[in-house]
């Protein structure tokens, strides 16, 4: 099952730092996120970079990108600052 770990205030808004989720590709592991957590997620979710062993899924497939149960997803919400 593969492993996502949530970074900045998308640790407070799903409660901890890491999740095991089971999906078959990316797109399903997002729209698992939002029912899973109620909708906490879903603002930061449209909006976040998600990327897959370290490579962001726009370089890869998108939201079609295959996950392996042993992939580590980590999703960071939109930084500003400057």
């Amino acid at each position: 099952m593969p492993k996502v770990k949530f970074y900045a205030t998308l640790i407070k808004a799903a409660g901890g730092r890491e999740a095991s989720v089971e999906a078959s590709n990316v797109g399903e592991l997002i729209n698992r996120l939002r029912d899973g957590y109620g909708g906490r997620l879903d603002r930061y979710l449209k909006v976040s970079t998600v990327l897959v062993n370290g490579t962001n899924v726009t370089q890869l497939k998108g939201r079609k990108t295959r996950l392996k149960p042993d992939d580590v997803v980590s999703i960071f919400p939109p930084l500003g600052g400057g």
